[in-house]
């Protein structure tokens, strides 16, 4: 197969990427992979590892007040800091999440394009939880829009279904997730 790009070389790279919705596939060569992914495609190269890829997202450069405050966030069990973690890609114990926890969700939203929740395939017995979950969430923005709109007896029905809603996970539930 040839390059979908310099229509040149023999593809040897199969690039998927999630562009609006919709997965987009290209057959690139080593070369215009390389140009594209921002990594380093060498044949006599290991594989890359963990602290190359967050290397990618999170490039040491440019660091930003932000980045300053998370830095100097640390462990209280192992003294693990951020930055560390960041270097290694995982955790030094289980109190790391906890201590991590504010910084985590732009770590996570970086690595999964953005997005923080799960929005794949889920076990049968969890998609009704969940769907209710997941509208639950919903119906709270509204009835906060609502309010913001001084828009009361929209913000009222909207509570009485979250209300409703609420009861049936608490007695229909048999599944936490």
């Amino acid at each position: 197969m040839i390059c979908d790009q310099c229509k040149e070389r023999q593809a040897s790279v199969l690039v998927k990427q999630h562009i609006q919705g919709q997965m987009i596939e290209r057959h690139l060569c080593h070369v215009c992979a390389a140009k594209n992914t921002g990594f380093e495609l060498l044949s006599e190269q290991d594989p890359l590892s963990i602290n190359q890829l967050l290397a990618h997202w999170f490039p040491g450069g440019n660091a930003s007040v932000n980045r300053v405050k998370q830095e100097e966030t640390v462990c209280p069990s192992c003294s693990l800091t951020f930055s560390r973690f960041l270097k290694l890609g995982k955790f030094g114990c289980a109190t790391c999440y906890e201590a991590f926890a504010p910084q985590l969700g732009e770590v996570m939203g970086r690595l999964h394009n953005g997005k923080t929740r799960h929005e794949g395939k889920v076990p049968a017995s969890f998609g009704q939880t969940l769907a209710i979950r997941r509208q639950v969430e919903e119906l709270r923005k509204q009835m906060k829009h609502s309010i913001e709109q001084e828009e009361f007896e929209e913000a009222a029905k909207l509570r009485d279904e979250v209300k409703a809603l609420t009861l049936q996970l608490e007695g229909g539930a048999s599944h936490d997730d």
